[in-house]
């Protein structure tokens, strides 16, 4: 006690050292007469450590005491009469406030045991039970089956649902049968075990703690038949129509799809044909189309056909590869004067994917041939060439009358490294032949030889190889490796190494694939 003055006291504590996980939100301050038994309430909106009590008797000893919520001490319910009847309605609550109760018999002997403990109850308003869904219909079916949709009651009645209970009733029967024993939490449902062709009703009802709720009916009867639906696309956030990717990067456009019976996707490209780097994956309502090692040539216009017997539908994707530009077209004089020629020409067809900026003229005097050698041979080589410098050469023929007209290459050559076929050496694997165990591990080993060094993919019949848990690639600038662990497959298998290059023009940038195919045999 901090004051004590006539008729009032003012209290003081300390916050327990334990909150209990929460944080205190109110004190109650309770006082007992030293001539009674009992407390009686003083407040139960005490929220500091502090608390002045006025009002009091003089020369009268009280007894004060503080309680946290949720305290494990219960208080004697105060009636002006004895409670004999086995029901009694408990005044003076406060509002929002929860409530544990027991009763105890009491004789002449004294107090009889406490009884079991209620449930939790808050004084606050009645509740009820809640309405019925808002809609109940039929969102699939099948010869044995029917999906049922729903929305969440208007009014819960004041409680939270705990669940549904869903009825049905076949044909022009009138007995309702109930079709889940335990509630369902969800607002969808599938029914199944049901006579194909035959016509069921069905209505759903709302379950909270007071009870069960009005029902809703479906609309009208449906059949348990297999349901045709056409070709239908499902589009999230993650959705884009249009892919912008620098050349040499990968890009990927795939779709989610659904139908009845399952779509068939068919990828084509507008005003032209897919790349050999194209990849294409259906499988689970998903379709894709990855393209790797992007060049100028992918920018277009990309269409997935989706089809089945119900109908088709078509998703456009658009590809802008960012690369350089194609070469400016018909170059042309427009003005020549003494010192100076004025040049004209129309864009590149292909901008590369991105604005023009600038163009670059250049020029070189038409006559800076220059004489490398003579031979009696077919064939001359010239040295002393710089490495990276593209080069125009042209041969002449002469005899004793004289000088022929020249012969120009096809073509600027541009100098560097010699170009060596991609190869794969066999003769370790007799008869591209390898005998695996079921269950067992196999490794292929291939020398190859290149330059450039080539690109090396393996394949497992149409499905391309990566490193996983089972199977480990391995590539040098020599050798090739595959190792698969755990084969299972008791049937033939082909796999199929594929050694590429890339080579061609520098100025252009423009490449052709070259292929070398080497097959394996995998019995098991």
């Amino acid at each position: 006690m901090k004051d004590v003055t006539r008729g009032k006291v003012t209290l003081c504590w300390d916050p327990p050292l334990l909150d209990g996980g929460a944080e205190i939100t109110n004190y109650i301050v309770e006082k007992r007469d030293s001539s009674k038994r009992s407390y009686s309430a003083v407040t139960n909106k005490c929220t500091n450590t502090t608390y002045t009590i006025e009002d009091l008797s003089e020369k009268t000893t009280f007894f004060f005491q503080k309680r946290e919520k949720k305290t494990v001490r219960f208080y004697k319910v105060i009636t002006k009469k004895p409670i004999i009847e086995c029901a009694h309605k408990v005044l003076n609550l406060s509002e929002d406030m929860e409530y544990e109760f027991r009763v105890m018999a009491v004789n002449d002997a004294g107090f009889g045991p406490p009884s079991n403990i209620s449930l939790p109850i808050k004084a606050a308003e009645p509740k009820d039970i809640p309405c019925a869904p808002s809609v109940v219909c039929v969102s699939d079916s099948t010869n044995t089956s029917i999906s049922l949709e729903w929305t969440k009651p208007v009014d819960d009645g004041g409680m939270e649902i705990i669940g549904y209970i869903i009825e049905m009733v076949k044909g022009e029967g009138t007995e309702w049968k109930r079709v889940n024993e335990e509630l369902v939490s969800e607002t969808n449902y599938v029914v199944t075990g049901l006579q194909t062709g035959a016509e069921y009703k069905f209505h759903v009802a709302a379950v909270n703690h007071v009870g069960r709720g009005e029902d809703k009916e479906i609309p009208e009867p449906v059949q348990a038949v297999d349901r045709l639906t056409p070709p239908q696309v499902d589009i999230d956030a993650t959705f884009k129509q249009t892919h912008i990717v620098k050349a040499g990067g990968s890009i990927c456009l795939g779709i989610h799809f659904r139908g009845k019976p399952i779509p068939s996707a068919t990828w084509v490209k507008e005003e032209g044909e897919l790349s050999g780097m194209s990849e294409i994956t259906t499988i689970d309502g998903y379709s894709s189309l990855s393209i790797e090692n992007c060049s100028r040539y992918d920018t277009g216009k990309y269409t997935v056909n989706l089809e089945n017997s119900s109908g088709s539908k078509a998703v456009a994707f658009v590809v802008k590869v960012m690369d350089t530009p194609g070469p400016p077209q018909a170059v042309a004089f427009k003005e020549v004067s003494r010192g100076s020629v004025t040049l004209v020409w129309e864009p590149p067809v292909n901008d590369g994917g991105a604005r023009i900026h600038h163009y670059i003229v250049e020029r070189r005097e038409a006559n800076k041939w220059v004489v490398v050698g003579n031979t009696k041979n077919l064939t001359f080589a010239v040295e002393k060439l710089n490495k990276g410098d593209e080069y125009d050469f042209r041969v002449k023929a002469k005899n004793e009358a004289g000088y022929s007209l020249p012969k120009k290459t096809l073509a600027p050559v541009l100098v560097k490294e010699p170009h060596i076929e991609p190869a794969a050496d066999l003769s370790e694997i007799p008869n591209q032949l390898v005998t695996c165990r079921s269950g067992g591990t196999f490794t292929i080993d291939v020398p190859i030889i290149g330059r450039p060094a080539p690109k090396v993919s393996w394949k497992l019949e149409e499905m391309k190889l990566k490193n996983s848990d089972r199977v480990t690639i391995k590539v040098s600038k020599d050798r090739a490796t595959v190792n698969s662990r755990g084969a299972s497959e008791p049937k033939e298998l082909v796999a199929a190494v594929t050694v590429q290059e890339q080579r061609g023009n520098k100025r252009a940038k423009l490449y052709y694939p070259y292929f070398h195919l080497n097959h394996f045999i995998i019995k098991m």
